[in-house]
């Protein structure tokens, strides 16, 4: 039996029970491949072992220990003994742009990373050319593999220098759908989305998921196709620089959807919260999911959506460019042209035999290619090789 550990190298504290803790998601998939995973997470002033699941005697735990916080990253150096890497036979850690992957990978000879980003997200931008300097050569030696989890992030990092880069994708934990309940609230999106033609978002509505240029496509669609309605589901968020000035989250939805003609503004509902699992019963509703975000690392929605039968419009952001190849998967628009998002939703809304050839794709796609343990079996080909 082998024994794996799985570093969430970032020094942010993390709701284990919140939306997409992929860490989780891996963590199980690894328990019922066979292995015992744990789950290192790294906070403020927590250091325990939390037990998730144990499957067949192989167990699933979150270790949650200390760390010294640098900016956007985090160090702990009773992880980087001997006597606590010892006890593992393969060490996976999250971003190639963390410290703690770096000083980890030097210690332990069947070290990986896995990493989202394809666009630089240190805190003090130059600090990424320095980090680069001093680091990437020496990580892309020490790793055993180079996991991303798109191909935007594979041309990212192949452009630093890293080579053997491989695209695994990023999984969905459809278990925790399986039970969900239709709460009064969700059903009356359901009711709603079942009498009318909806075009569906959902994420937080903030200036890099592109609400602004939603509502702009939203309202040229209407001329086209005038009985057709906007759900959003999401809470607003203000920037951080706009929080600096006195604005609240809630300003932004409500500074957006004021500037809207009332005649527009009638066709859109905006539900603040839906719990996760029960999302079930609002995507397969959907004439067309639209995901204009300007960045993405790989986009959880659209993954749910596709498995849930939502046909997608999207930019091109992380998830997208693994997942969409061709038309056949859905729409990828690489630029922000108004008429070409609004012709792609009426395709949809008016070609339903290429609505239903993606929508089935896509399920087939993300059913047998992108659930965790899809993933964990492509990391354990390339580990064990």
């Amino acid at each position: 039996m082998k024994n794996i550990l799985f570093v969430r190298s970032t020094p942010y504290n993390e709701d284990i029970n919140g939306y997409n803790v992929q860490g989780i998601g891996i963590a199980k998939a690894f328990c019922r491949l066979g292995y015992n995973c744990d789950y290192l997470n790294f906070d403020t002033d927590r250091d325990e072992v939390v037990d998730l699941c144990e499957y067949n005697q192989n167990k699933a735990r979150v270790i949650y220990k200390k760390r010294i916080r640098i900016l956007r990253t985090g160090v702990n150096f009773k992880v980087l003994s001997k006597s606590f890497l010892q006890k593992y036979d393969i060490v996976i850690c999250r971003e190639y742009n963390q410290l703690m992957s770096y000083l980890i990978a030097k210690r332990h000879p069947n070290t990986s990373i896995y990493s989202g980003p394809y666009w630089n997200m240190f805190m003090i931008p130059f600090f990424s050319n320095i980090y680069d300097f001093l680091i990437t050569n020496k990580l892309n030696k020490l790793a055993k593999n180079k996991f991303v989890k798109s191909q935007l992030a594979k041309e990212f990092l192949e452009k630093k220098g890293y080579d053997n880069v491989i695209d695994v994708g990023v999984g969905l934990d459809t278990s925790r759908f399986e039970n969900a309940v239709c709460t009064k609230n969700t059903q009356n999106i359901v009711d709603y989305m079942s009498k009318n033609r909806c075009v569906l978002y959902v994420g937080t509505l903030d200036e890099n998921k592109n609400l602004s240029f939603i509502l702009k496509v939203f309202a040229k669609l209407l001329e086209k196709e005038p009985d057709v309605k906007l759900v959003l589901i999401g809470k607003s968020k203000q920037s951080l620089k706009n929080k600096l000035l006195g604005m609240n989250d809630e300003s932004y939805y409500t500074n957006l959807i004021n500037s809207v003609p009332s005649k527009i503004k009638d066709s859109i509902i905006h539900i603040d919260r839906v719990d996760n699992p029960e999302l079930k019963y609002i995507y397969p509703l959907a004439k067309a999911f639209i995901l204009p975000s300007i960045h993405e690392i790989f986009g959880m929605v659209m993954l749910e959506a596709m498995y849930f039968g939502a046909p997608v419009i999207t930019s091109l952001n992380g998830g997208s460019s693994t997942l969409i190849k061709t038309n056949d998967y859905g729409i990828k628009i690489d630029n922000y042209d108004v008429e070409e998002w609004v012709a792609g939703l009426v395709k949809y809304l008016e070609d339903s035999e290429y609505s239903k050839q993606v929508v089935e794709k896509c399920k087939c796609n993300i059913r047998e290619n992108y659930t965790w343990k899809s993933i964990c079996l492509k990391m354990l080909k390339n580990i064990n090789d």
